[in-house]
């Protein structure tokens, strides 16, 4: 009997204890669908903006690369083993600086001993013109015959001959010493730098380039059905996407008369003042030539725009609702884009937190 009032004193406790704990769980459960329900029914405050009608000049949108505005290949006229560089690549050099030596000993000997040659035929000169003034005295005497005469005044002539040699065998060897030395043909910045100390270099060998990148150019493809808007001296507003929201100035500076024969389009010459030096040979870049006129049309501000998978999208403002609506963007001026197709002007566009908004969010529009 003491057994039995046990048990039933422990099973109503058990069962307190076990809907104590689901209804716990069940308040934790509910809890959290809760907090989720307050974050996906969370009223936004946003700033909205009306679709505008802006005015854009009409321009040619062309793709393109940057190259320098000069580029010069450095290489060796002489052969050698490269004893010092004393530029990096991006070290920035002067016309005529000195970018690699080599080593220079056995061009030195050469210089002295083609010296020592030169000295040696101006000696024998010397002597063939005495011998020719002493003998053509006494030719004209009659004292020597004309075949000994002639003898003297062929080995004059072969003596000025070998002076002549000489001469030219010890510019050559001062050219050759100079040319130890390899100079920078322009000013600009080192780049490829191809060749080491210890290295043996010979005639023609690339060591390096330098480029001119003061200014550069932006190298387009203009199609031959389009090539007549385009001239000389346009202006154009070039833009990188290593650089975003920067824009550069530019002038169509060189236009290629002759079409590619293979793809039937003409190279076209961008001409860009790079006295930042942001610009590099080889960047991707985007050109908006000014072709003349200009149109309305309807633009929104950049900030309206977020974009997914290659495509753009708006949320307008409607009934306390963010709703998102794709469009198709055209050209770019300053803080606003244009909208080709998707928007109409006097619609209201939301421009502050964009990419944090769903479509159907609620939302509430900042007085």
């Amino acid at each position: 009997m003491k057994y039995k009032w046990k048990l039933l004193l422990i099973i109503p406790v058990a069962a307190v204890v076990v809907f104590g704990l689901l209804k716990a769980g069940g308040n934790l459960a509910g809890g959290k669908d809760a907090d989720k329900d307050t974050v996906n029914n969370a009223v936004q405050t946003v700033v909205v903006k009306e679709v505008t009608r802006a005015k854009m000049e009409n321009v040619m949108s062309l793709t393109g690369t940057l190259e320098a505005l000069h580029e010069a290949s450095v290489s060796s006229k002489v052969a050698g083993r490269v004893s010092r560089v004393a530029v990096e690549n991006g070290h920035r050099v002067s016309p005529g600086q000195s970018l690699v030596f080599l080593e220079y000993t056995e061009y030195r000997n050469a210089l002295s001993s083609n010296q020592a040659l030169l000295q040696k035929a101006n000696a024998a000169l010397l002597t063939a013109r005495s011998n020719h003034d002493r003998f053509s005295e006494l030719h004209k005497q009659g004292a020597v015959s004309d075949k000994d005469f002639e003898d003297i005044s062929t080995a004059l002539a072969l003596a000025e001959a070998d002076v002549s040699s000489a001469e030219a065998a010890v510019s050559n060897a001062e050219e050759n010493l100079r040319n130890a030395t390899i100079n920078a043909p322009l000013g600009g910045v080192v780049a490829d730098r191809n060749v080491n100390v210890g290295q043996v270099v010979s005639p023609g060998m690339q060591l390096m380039t330098i480029s001119d990148i003061s200014s550069v150019y932006a190298v387009v493809n203009i199609e031959q059905a389009k090539i007549a808007q385009i001239k000389p001296g346009l202006k154009a507003v070039i833009t990188l996407d290593a650089y975003p929201g920067k824009t550069f100035e530019g002038v169509v500076d060189i236009i290629n008369p002759v079409a590619s024969k293979s793809a039937r389009v003409f190279e076209t010459k961008i001409k860009i003042n790079n006295r930042d030096g942001l610009l590099k040979p080889g960047m991707f870049a985007k050109a908006d030539i000014k072709i003349g006129g200009a149109e309305e049309v309807a633009a929104v501000s950049r900030d309206a725009l977020t974009d997914r998978e290659g495509l753009y999208f708006v949320f307008m403002a409607r009934d306390g609702k963010a709703v998102r609506q794709q469009v198709q963007i055209g050209k770019m001026i300053d803080q606003l884009v244009e909208i080709k197709s998707g928007l109409a002007p006097g619609q209201k566009v939301i421009v502050t937190n964009v990419n944090k908004l769903k479509d159907q969010d609620s939302i509430k529009i900042a007085e």
